[in-house]
């Protein structure tokens, strides 16, 4: 009896090439250990997942695609790249730390999303190449899906309840998330204005 070929899951990747998006998802997974390049290192991470609104899967949903991020505003790291890229303009010190730009701000916004396709152990995997801006006069439409937030600085635990097995398990390994337990187990969902959504008035040209 011979072994059957290496076919992958049925799992359908999100089609490759260039796509309008809309970000659905910002997740704080907390402190997450990770291998990077043979080595053990620890660094927050965060989850940012976007819609394809123009790209239906077999049961008529769009496609989604997600990107994890550590979650550092350093010049080098990959999500201050990205979210200059997608924003179009370069942030400064001022944006950061205490009072600055906040993750969540990403909901509903559109971008552009170079999507490649990278085969590995007999299944095709879809990965986000590059983030741009959107082209003057292009507006993402409403998404499908309805837009999630998750901070364990400031949890709301329902939200946390209604993701998938897998989130749930990654997020309580992290320190974060038994401290956030400890200290607001019997806490209600925060309302957003402890975010500060809407707390800076944003130049029309610049998506967040």
């Amino acid at each position: 009896m011979h072994m059957p070929e290496n076919k992958g899951g049925d799992f359908t990747p999100c089609p490759d090439g260039n796509h309008v998006a809309v970000c659905i998802r910002v997740l704080d997974l907390g402190t997450q250990k990770y291998d990077y390049q043979g080595q053990s290192k620890i660094a927050r991470k965060v989850l940012i997942t976007w819609e394809i609104p123009d790209e239906l899967m077999d049961d008529s949903r769009p496609f989604t695609i997600n990107k994890k991020y550590t979650f550092s505003s350093h010049e080098k790291s990959a999500m201050r790249k990205d979210l200059e890229a997608w924003r179009g303009v370069p942030f400064k010190d001022s944006d950061f730390g205490a009072g600055g730009f906040d993750i969540r701000n990403l909901l509903g916004k559109g971008c552009m999303l170079n999507v490649v396709h990278n085969p590995k152990d007999g299944t095709i995997y879809a990965n986000i190449a590059s983030i741009a801006r959107l082209p003057k006069g292009l507006t993402a439409p409403l998404p499908h899906n309805p837009t999630i937030y998750f901070s364990l600085d400031t949890p709301d635990w329902a939200v946390y309840e209604a993701l998938s097995d897998g989130l749930k398990k990654s997020i309580s390994e992290s320190p974060e998330y038994h401290q956030a337990r400890a200290v607001n187990e019997d806490r209600g969902p925060s309302s957003p204005d402890d975010y500060g959504v809407g707390a800076n008035e944003l130049d029309d040209l610049v998506p967040f």
